[in-house]
């Protein structure tokens, strides 16, 4: 800006209680002569001597001031003007901006990094290197040999030394006053601003290494080490060379060498597993991921976090090497990547075990976010590794760790509810394909009352909950907010407006619900054909939940996607990803129903199971690979495959297993494959021994049980 410019700001004046919102702004003028300005008057600027100043009988100080930093306290107050015009400030930025890939700066830093670690050893050598707006150099400091003074010059004062000429990189058109200007200098010393010329064609961001004088001494070098900062803004080394500060002091690394490179892999590529549809700032990215951050700058600085954060830090590291696994391209990168895998997962069980026993002691306090959050990633990793005994106990564990600090919690944040949701989704399709036995100790009969949300957390089957009226007309009913926050297994029918299942998982709360209800009454079934226990619904009260049921899910219909956004590539694709979700979905829960509830002959449900096949091969048209590992899609497609009678349509479910367990290394999709193939191996047996076996029955015999991610 050049010095005649003024500049205006318009102040709004502060609304009052009675008086009109529409005041007129008051303008400020910050280019007022010196003496109105310092009496704090509003100036004319009337040239060559204000109006003001005439009245008030004083001398008007003209405007002769012009921007400066003050080098002395005796030149008192100094007006203040940009240093750059409005144009040179915008080509500024955006020649930085332009310099610099976003997603690319962790990439250059690191090259940096590497260039500098490989002149760490050449000590006596000058070093520069630039990248981007990220530079770094070194400049070496050579001993100076002071000549000795003479012994016979007594007190007479040593001679002045000689003035330097300050060097004014600034050729624009500025008062004198910054040639005095050592804070001028120290900013804007080394750049060369031509304002005459191509704006475009200028750095103004190329750093200039000191010079060196005559004896090899840099007033600017530094220590031996290495300066690394925006090239931006030139730093003033000499304030660096302090003899305390020489040398930093090692600290010793306690991360694995791979993790920052298996945290980046999890946020871009394995997050997208847990969902369906594409978010863009999903519960694992927001959650679980901040801890796993915070442990690796400690371990990174020497230290260690405490035993929740190193828990989910390791729990994340060995789900991310488990999936580089399958995307390694020699057998030893896979091998690799195995062996790490199992090693952080090691170390995040043994972590977890010290956090559970400090979440029971009095003495240490564990956050209830973090110790939810170190479960989750276990069961995930359990999972994995093809364990279904560990994934049933992570999911219990979390069932008692939110009975016991999650419920009686009275308001309930939004990353609570949140964690519970993730919980939840992953525990309903796990009863679903749940079906080992239960003791007698599980399933003894509990009078809750009505208004209670009752679910045993040792138990390994939901229980139906009673409720009355009819199931169609409750699950219009709006629930209150501590309903909704409470019913943790979605046991009490009706509508609560604040469900996160559509945003996270696109799926409406109304269909996981009737899921949760046909695995309660399914479970009912099998304690009566146990005939050892009485608790169990009568044929009359399980005919009448059985037929509210069938037509709620017959009549089920999913909400209309209205709100989506026609115009965002990312709102269509979850608009498909949905809609092919819900159908496949859907026709699987009435397969399920009429399984599991009426045992009827598998010939009626072909149509719904090639409804699922269609559904599924949609998916894979539309590429999105990402959806095979999500549970809707997995429980759908084994549900319709252990029903599938038709030979071609046994093979397509067979190779969608085969494909789906290779590209997503998940060990639950042989596990389906192989239940899957012992129905189909026991159907086509004649007609009186067990034409109709379930996938049920071969699960309970096999002492097996499906789990999801």
């Amino acid at each position: 800006m050049t010095s005649g410019a003024v500049v205006t700001t318009t102040t709004e004046a502060p609304a009052r209680p009675g008086k009109p919102s529409d005041t007129p702004g008051r303008s400020r003028s910050l280019g007022g002569c010196k003496t109105c300005r310092r009496r704090h008057a509003k100036c004319d600027e009337t040239r060559p001597s204000c109006v003001v100043c005439e009245r008030a009988g004083l001398v008007c100080e003209r405007y002769e001031i012009r921007l400066l930093f003050d080098a002395s306290d005796s030149q008192g107050s100094r007006c203040r003007r940009p240093l750059f015009t409005e144009d040179m400030r915008q080509r500024m930025s955006e020649q930085l901006t332009d310099s610099l890939d976003l997603d690319d700066v962790h990439t250059l830093l690191t090259k940096i990094d590497d260039q500098c670690e490989d002149k760490e050893q050449e000590t006596n050598s000058n070093f520069t290197t630039r990248m981007g707006p990220f530079g770094a150099f070194r400049v070496v400091q050579t001993e100076m040999d002071l000549p000795e003074a003479p012994m016979d010059q007594g007190d007479d004062p040593l001679p002045q030394a000689e003035e330097l000429p300050v060097n004014v990189g600034l050729e624009m058109s500025l008062d004198d006053a910054f040639s005095n200007d050592p804070l001028m200098e120290c900013l804007f010393g080394h750049v060369n601003v031509d304002v005459s010329a191509d704006l475009d064609a200028q750095d103004f961001f190329a750093t200039t290494l000191p010079s060196v004088d005559s004896d090899g001494i840099s007033p600017q070098s530094l220590s031996g080490g290495f300066l690394m900062g925006p090239s931006s803004i030139p730093l003033q080394a000499s304030l660096l060379t302090s003899p305390e500060i020489r040398y930093a002091p090692s600290v010793t690394n306690l991360a694995p060498p791979d993790a920052p490179f298996l945290l980046s892999a999890y946020t871009k590529n394995v997050t997208q597993l847990f969902t369906p549809i594409q978010l863009d700032k999903s519960p694992w990215s927001m959650l679980y991921l901040p801890p796993a951050m915070e442990a690796l700058a400690l371990l990174t600085m020497g230290e260690l976090a405490n035993n929740t954060r190193m828990s989910i830090f390791y729990a994340i590291l060995a789900t991310t090497a488990f999936t580089q696994r399958l995307s390694s391209l020699t057998r030893s990168a896979g091998e690799y990547w195995q062996k790490q895998a199992e090693t952080f997962a090691v170390e995040a069980q043994n972590y977890l075990k010290r956090a559970l026993h400090d979440a029971s002691s009095s003495v240490k306090k564990a956050k209830y976010k973090d110790v939810l959050v170190a479960l989750l990633c276990m069961n995930t990793v359990s999972a994995y590794q093809g364990s279904t005994e560990r994934v049933r106990r992570c999911l219990l564990d979390c069932e008692n760790w939110v009975r016991f600090r999650g419920m009686p919690k009275t308001r309930k944040s939004r990353k609570v509810r949140l964690l519970h949701h993730c919980y939840v989704y992953l525990r309903i399709f796990h009863e679903s394909t749940s079906v080992l036995p239960v003791s007698h100790v599980e399933i003894e009969s509990d009078h809750a009352s009505p208004d209670t949300v009752r679910s045993i957390a040792s138990s390994r089957s939901f229980r139906l909950r009673q409720w009355e009226g009819r199931l169609d007309q409750r699950m219009s009913e709006l629930k209150e907010q501590h309903q909704g926050e409470n019913d943790l297994h979605l046991e009490i029918p009706g509508r609560w407006e604040s469900t996160m299942y559509p945003q996270v998982f696109g799926l409406p709360e109304s269909l996981l619900f009737l899921l949760s209800q046909v695995t309660r009454l399914g479970n009912e079934r099998d304690l009566s054909d146990m005939g050892s226990y009485t608790g169990a619904l009568d044929f009359k009260q399980f005919s009448a939940r059985a037929r509210s049921l069938e037509r709620c899910i017959s009549t089920w219909r999913p909400p209309s996607m209205s709100d989506a956004d026609p115009d965002s590539i990312v709102a269509q694709t979850n608009a498909t990803v949905i809609r092919l979700t819900l159908s496949a979905l859907h026709k699987a829960l009435l397969i399920f129903f009429y399984r599991r509830i009426y045992d009827v002959d598998p010939m009626i449900l072909q149509d719904k199971a090639w409804q699922v096949r269609d559904a599924l091969a949609q998916v894979e048209r539309d590429d999105m690979p990402s959806t095979r590992v999500a549970a809707p899609f997995i429980w759908a497609a084994f549900i319709a495959a252990c029903e599938a009678l038709d030979p071609t349509l046994q093979d397509w479910f067979a190779g969608w297993f085969e494909t789906s367990a290779r590209k997503s290394g998940l060990g639950t999709f042989k596990l389906a494959l192989k239940i899957a193939r012992q129905v189909w191996e026991r159907q086509r047996q004649p007609l009186n021994s067990s034409a109709s076996t379930s996938w049920p029955e071969v699960m309970r015999e096999s002492n097996l049980s499906l789990f999801y991610i």
